[in-house]
């Protein structure tokens, strides 16, 4: 016997230990627990998993030490809204028709259409029921005259004479019919139905007097009902085969009718690619979106052709459902039987150009992308040209420069992006750019052909530069060889868009002069150059062209430009010379176009028909106020646009003469206090009786930076001392041409 006492023998009372049982319990257990705590976060009101029903993951005990396993003997697990248990519901169990909302609108489409359609027919509707309970009270009152009269005596009757029997025989049976009738007439059957009829008829009339004959219609569909009845039992009789239809089959009776399976059978029926006995069978759902598209998905029959067959038949099909080309678009499912067909409610591009999202925006971010236009789906189509320049091309007054405008004012709305412009035109399109762009050519002059050269060269000039750059940098920080956002601004390397208006015209007095094919042709080259390699370092050239040929526009410049927009062109060679060789015999063409705002968008994907976002000039000219504003409170108005903005005077003046003079990208303070000594000698530029070289420098470098900071004052601008190379190579500090120019907008 054990002489051993416990603790609550003793009356101690112990603290309660948690013993985790995890370690002792055998795969098959754990498997359990674990299937037993997800069933209850399934069941818990909230839904989602928790502490108390939560589905734990119990480690196995053998879990390696310093493991994630051992330091978390449970893990909550959390399940996501795409988990497919945590979709687990009501919604699960109903159908997806009743919770798809392009299905009711579908269907709201459809009942909308049906109505509109009855309400046009009830009055025929209203003739074939009144011809029915005519028929009806005609055999109505021949069987009730029939039957209290017993007239099928006096048939039986004609033919005993014509067999010639005696008369005896027809005397007994018209005797047999005048006793047959009045037994017929007192039966109680009759005498309830004559009463009925007299009461019903009674009451009619009272209704009739007593309220009027609108109100007292309604009593009369009683009688309307059993007549109809009669009259549609006595035409099964007469025509047992025959097929009564009081409605019709419901059909489009608006532009924007919705297309449903009935339609597109019998449309497909009309172009003999369905028999009479044939019909699609669907697939999902017939959807409308919010723009009052439809998609119906349905598959071709057994032994029927392919929908390339029925792409091919397009028009055709087109015109059975009643509808003109340019609203269907036809499209291949999963398989050759399968067919994707998408119905827009009116001919696309039909309403004016919306306004383009630029017009209300406060900013924009170029290295985004923009909103460019409208597909015939009314679906936004974006452009990203950091990567790709872009060619304009078309007939006059068709839109080509409001196209324009949309790239262009995505650029103005990023202060962070150099706008450069060169119309050639030398019209009032582009005047409002000129008060943001860093450099302006206006005209088609000898002298604004030359500075376009030199601005072409500047920038192959300021390519190779940025590339240079790029190698410098730890390859982490050089993705691709690319520039990026970040790039772009560590090293001050904006994006730099070049917009060319009617580049021929340039091309044209290059090519007129002595040696102006090869003048021309390195010109071109050095374009080609531009495009090819200044996509990676941030350059963007917009070029426009009315009919670039190859006379009025060499070919190595336009086969490099990838991305590519017409608008109205007179014919498919014009219209080639834009989107590229063969593009209309693949079926892009702006040939014939003729509406404003729309065009062809050839891109390296494809082509496709596209409405312009529209900003309007007196739009644009918003942008443009808005984005210099932008500019000059980022500090980045420079250039052209920035050349009235600061009146260069006083020591701001006296300090660029001094780089002018020493024709130095640098300068230190007692460089330009010397250069300024040497020119004013009472201005006290120079070292005082006893002063120290280090002294003087001090004083002219305080004072150099007094002067400077009461010219600026109000101008949101500044000019600070950097780290220099002096004229006698040593550092020091002082200023940066580059910095003044930036100031002046020089």
């Amino acid at each position: 016997m054990s002489t051993t006492t416990t603790d609550a023998e003793r009356g101690i009372e112990t603290e309660a230990q948690l013993v985790d049982l995890a370690p002792y319990r055998d795969p098959e257990t754990l498997t359990r627990i674990e299937e037993s705590a997800r069933q209850a976060a399934h069941t818990s009101p909230a839904g989602i998993a928790d502490l108390t029903t939560g589905t734990v993951r119990l480690d196995k005990a053998d879990a390696p030490a310093g493991t994630a396993a051992e330091d978390e003997p449970g893990v909550l697990e959390v399940l996501g809204e795409d988990d497919e248990r945590a979709s687990w519901g009501l919604r699960a169990i109903i159908p997806e028709s009743l919770t798809d909302p392009g299905a009711w609108r579908q269907r709201r489409a459809v009942w909308a259409n049906a109505a509109a359609f009855h309400a046009t027919r009830s009055p025929v509707y209203t003739w074939r029921i009144l011809n029915v309970c005519a028929l009806g009270a005609r055999v109505g009152v021949r069987d009730a005259w029939t039957y209290m009269f017993a007239t099928e005596y006096g048939e039986i009757a004609d033919k005993v004479r014509r067999t010639k029997a005696g008369p005896e025989h027809i005397a007994d049976l018209r005797g047999d019919r005048r006793k047959e009738g009045r037994a017929r007439r007192r039966e109680p059957l009759t005498v309830y139905g004559l009463t009925g009829l007299t009461t019903y008829t009674a009451v009619v009339l009272a209704l009739g007097e007593t309220w009027g004959l609108v109100l007292a219609a309604p009593a009369l569909l009683p009688l309307f009902g059993l007549l109809f009845i009669l009259g549609r039992r006595e035409q099964q009789r007469r025509e047992p085969d025959a097929v009564f239809g009081l409605l019709d089959q419901v059909e489009a009776v608006t532009e924007g009718a919705p297309v449903t399976d009935e339609r597109i059978n019998r449309a497909l029926r009309d172009i003999k690619l369905l028999t009479a006995e044939e019909e699609i069978r669907p697939v999902g759902l017939a959807t409308r979106d919010e723009a009052g598209n439809t998609t119906v998905a349905f598959k071709l029959p057994a032994g029927v052709v392919v929908c390339s067959a029925l792409e091919r038949k397009a028009e055709a099909f087109a015109g059975s459902l009643g509808l003109p080309l340019e609203r269907i678009d036809i499209t291949q499912g999963a398989t050759s039987k399968d067919v994707v067909l998408w119905v827009a409610p009116k001919v696309p591009f039909s309403d004016p150009s919306p306004t383009s999202p630029l017009v209300e925006a406060k900013r924009w971010d170029i290295w985004k992308g923009f909103p460019f236009g409208r597909n015939r789906k009314g679906l936004q189509k974006w452009l990203d040209l950091l990567w790709s320049s872009m060619l304009f091309g078309g007939a006059q007054g068709y839109g080509k420069t409001g196209a324009m405008y949309v790239p262009a004012a995505a650029g103005v709305l990023d202060p962070m992006c150099r706008m450069l412009l060169a119309d050639f035109k030398g019209g009032a399109d582009w005047e409002e750019l000129e008060e943001v762009a860093h450099r302006v050519i206006i005209g088609a002059d000898p002298d604004s052909v030359d500075e376009f050269v030199d601005l072409v060269d500047e920038l192959i000039i300021e390519m190779d530069n940025r590339f240079a750059t790029i190698r410098r940098m730890p390859k982490a920080q050089r993705p691709n060889m690319k520039i990026t956002p970040e790039m772009a601004q560590t090293h001050n390397m904006p994006v730099l868009m070049f917009i060319i208006d009617e580049i021929q015209e340039a091309f044209g007095v290059l090519a007129s002069r002595k040696e102006g094919v090869k003048e021309l042709a390195s010109v071109v080259e050095k374009l080609a150059r531009l495009i090819r390699r200044g996509r990676a370092c941030g350059l963007i050239v917009i070029a426009a062209a009315q009919r670039p040929s190859a006379k009025t526009m060499p070919t190595d410049f336009r086969d490099v430009i990838l991305k590519r927009y017409s608008v109205h062109t007179v014919d498919n060679t014009s219209s080639d010379m834009i989107l590229g060789d063969g593009a209309a015999t693949r079926g892009h063409t702006a040939a014939g176009l003729g509406q404003i705002g729309v065009g062809i968008l050839m891109e390296e994907a494809g082509a496709e028909k596209l409405q312009i976002d529209r900003i309007t000039p007196q739009q644009f000219e918003a942008i443009c106020a808005r984005g210099r504003r932008l500019r000059i409170a980022a500090g980045t108005l420079t250039g052209y646009a920035a050349s009235d903005l600061l009146t260069v005077t006083g020591i701001l003046a006296q300090i660029r003469a001094a780089f002018e003079e020493a024709d130095a990208a640098e300068l230190g303070s007692a460089d330009i206090a010397r250069l300024l000594h040497k020119h004013d000698p009472a201005a006290d530029w120079g070292p005082r009786e006893g002063e120290s070289d280090k002294a003087w420098s001090s004083r002219v470098g305080a004072r150099l930076g007094k002067e400077i900071e009461a010219a600026l004052d109000g101008t949101g601008r500044s000019l600070d001392r950097v780290k220099v190379t002096t004229l006698a190579g040593s550092e020091g500090r002082g200023f940066r041409r580059a910095d003044l120019n930036l100031v002046l907008g020089a």
